[in-house]
């Protein structure tokens, strides 16, 4: 057992690794705590800029285009510099990002802070795309998973103090109960650049063996002549046909959200609506100018993704044996890890959504001083709280009283352009419903609503009247705001006072939680892939997480509730594992590879406006079934992985018969 131990940070020529794994691990540390941040900012945005849950995940698509972008100039500059120099690299473009928060809390505008959270990805795609592979080399192979979880395992301890320092800088408030986030946002990340810094000067002097790994498929090698020797692998030219198309439609999805970025601040949608009303579409979308915009990129996908089978058919004949596309259990990991990271980060940055409304209602007696940073009396909007939209709509719309005027006044354009489209009783509710509750929370979450005059006639309930009779710094102002619109809409908009629920602060320590579940995972994981196969543990933990899902999806209460954290335990290896069996037996080409493979985190930037949609549109519990397909795909994945890669395993390594 000793020995084991030892060989795990032992190189094949006899150098002890240990304190270069240790500097490496302290990055993974790095990029989790800024991850564990990301995570918990949607809800601030929501909060602030009064967006969708489908608009807040723009934040995830900023963070994880940085990823996409940066991959490959970074694998190219890894394989230049080396793992030193490109974790340099990585580190001085973190920092930079990080500084860039203090103009932008300046600015205000969320295309700033989505500049900042795009800029400090790109740095972490240096240190991701170098440190992963660098793991799994820094000792005997044997041990590669198992090197490469531990170093999560301190990825995992960043995201868990990520959404401490969110919980402290994002969601703080005054004496009156009021957001003071938008104020303090930027301390956090000018902490981390100035950390970054000294890393960066700390690994210009360290010592980081470069270190060539096995080349199990013979990828590189030449016999005398110095041309590349004939392969003797057969090549499963179906497999690689399938992967290579799986991997072209996620390449056509990413690019069709560029695609509809750049159309969409060009107000092309606008002259789409006539082709977009002859295409096929679903019943609820309204042809407004993002809904035509993506029903034509939409079908353009489909064309593209079409064109590409057939296009592939020659490629795939001549690939070569000296390609790593032409290695399924490499192609198949990139499809995979774009896969678990949209899972991944969906239910991360939604977390703080499910907690402040699927949880089932607190008892009264939870609410106490120690506990107003956790708990708070429900003030939000649900769907169910909108009793009459016809009536509503008619209302906002006429502005005949002063309360419907002050409503008005504050509707975000995407609600004012739903309210235009409305037709009344009849109509589909959900494209007005979902921007107006946002609009709505935003106003009660906002100051103090109330002015004698524009409530003068409306009759106020006893709870308001109790409200207002106390000094004005000692009034709960969202509460207030909650009451005085539901007494200005009767029978139009509906509250029930007194139910307790958990606040946006305490949802953001939860998270912390989570990623101890996440944490707790990993060094298990750790422990358990010593003792079984790495393709199998994969197998297994996404099927767990297939079944967690589909019990959140339920709504069963407190047990839908456990089995999100648990989710969190289930997902802890994944992407440690599935990189370690992606560049499994591929020599040198492995730093290209992880590049590849780090490109497909991009995942976490698309699939979440998929689940914010579905949960705009249903609730939050729903969305949860966007996750469960991925990982259903995931474990098919991890099973088949023998299949792909013709190993029996990663610690058995390639067998001379598969070549």
């Amino acid at each position: 057992m000793n020995t084991e131990k030892k060989s795990m940070f032992v190189t094949a020529d006899g150098r002890n690794v240990l304190v270069p794994f240790i500097l490496v691990s302290s990055l993974f540390l790095l990029w989790g705590f800024c991850n564990g941040m990301i995570d918990v900012m949607d809800k601030h945005f929501q909060n602030e800029l009064k967006l969708t849950l489908s608009q807040s995940a723009w934040v995830q698509f900023a963070h994880y285009l940085g990823y996409f972008l940066m991959a490959m100039p970074a694998g190219w500059l890894a394989v230049r510099l080396g793992y030193k120099g490109g974790i340099i690299a990585g580190l001085l473009m973190v920092a930079v990002g990080g500084l860039w928060f203090i103009p932008a809390t300046a600015i205000a505008k969320f295309w700033a802070f989505l500049v900042g959270v795009c800029t400090i990805a790109a740095g972490l795609t240096f240190l991701e795309t170098v440190a992963n592979p660098y793991t799994t080399v820094l000792g005997d192979k044997r041990f590669a998973a198992t090197r490469i979880n531990l170093a999560q395992s301190c990825n995992g301890v960043g995201w868990l103090l990520g959404p401490i320092a969110g919980s402290l800088f994002f969601y703080g408030t005054d004496a009156t109960g009021r957001s003071t986030g938008s104020q303090t946002l930027w301390i956090p990340y000018a902490g981390v650049a100035v950390v970054v810094i000294i890393l960066a000067v700390v690994f210009y002097f360290a010592w980081m063996p470069d270190i060539n790994t096995e080349d199990s498929y013979h990828l590189d090698e030449k016999d005398n002549s110095g041309a590349t020797t004939s392969p003797v692998r057969q090549i499963d030219r179906g497999k690689v046909y399938f992967f290579l198309l799986i991997n072209t439609a996620i390449l056509v999805v990413v690019f069709g959200m560029f695609t509809w970025l750049i159309l969409s601040a060009l107000k092309a949608g606008e002259y789409l609506k006539g082709i977009a009303a002859a295409l096929p579409h679903p019943a609820a979308f309204t042809l407004n100018a993002d809904h035509a915009l993506t029903i034509v990129l939409f079908w353009v996908g489909i064309g593209l993704t079409a064109l590409a089978a057939l296009l592939l058919i020659p490629v795939t004949k001549k690939i070569s044996h000296h390609s790593i596309w032409s290695h399924p259990h490499f192609s198949g990991a990139t499809a995979a890890q774009f896969l678990y990271v949209a899972a991944q980060a969906g239910i991360f940055s939604f977390l703080i959504n499910y907690m402040t409304s699927e949880v089932p209602p607190l008892p009264k007696s939870w609410y106490r001083q120690s506990t107003k940073e956790w708990v708070e009396l429900y003030t939000s909007f649900s769907p169910s709280d909108i009793k009459d939209l016809p009536a509503l709509a008619q209302r906002l719309k006429q502005t005949n009283d002063p309360v419907s005027a002050y409503v008005a006044a504050n509707l975000s354009k995407d609600t004012i352009e739903a309210l235009a489209e409305y037709k009344g009783p009849g109509s589909n509710p959900v494209p007005l419903r979902v921007p107006l509750l946002q609009d709505l929370k935003g106003i009660v979450r906002g100051p103090s609503i109330y002015d004698p005059q524009r409530f003068a006639g409306i009759q106020l309930s006893s709870a308001t009247q109790e409200i207002l009779a106390k000094p004005e710094k000692e009034r709960n102002v969202p509460q207030l705001n909650r009451l005085l619109l539901t007494d200005a809409f009767p029978g139009q908009i509906s509250y029930t006072p007194g139910i307790y629920c958990i606040s946006d602060a305490g949802a953001s320590k939860l998270a912390s939680f989570g990623f101890f579940c996440f944490l707790l995972g990993r060094f298990t994981g750790a422990w358990l892939l010593r003792r079984f196969s790495a393709h199998k543990m994969l197998g297994f933990y996404a099927l767990m997480n297939v079944l967690i899902c589909f019990l959140v999806f339920l709504k069963l209460g407190w047990i839908s509730v456990v089995c999100v954290f648990l989710s969190y335990f289930f997902m802890s290896i994944m992407f440690p594992t599935i990189f370690a069996l992606g560049i499994c037996g591929l020599g040198a080409r492995a730093k290209k590879a992880s590049a590849f493979i780090v490109m497909a985190i991009m995942g976490g930037a698309i699939l979440p406006k998929l689940m914010g949609y579905v949960a705009d549109q249903t609730d939050m519990s729903r969305g949860f079934i966007v996750p469960l397909a991925c990982f259903a795909c995931i474990a098919v994945y991890g099973f088949i992985w023998p299949k792909l890669s013709k190993a029996e395993s990663l610690a058995s390594g390639i067998p001379s018969g598969g070549h």
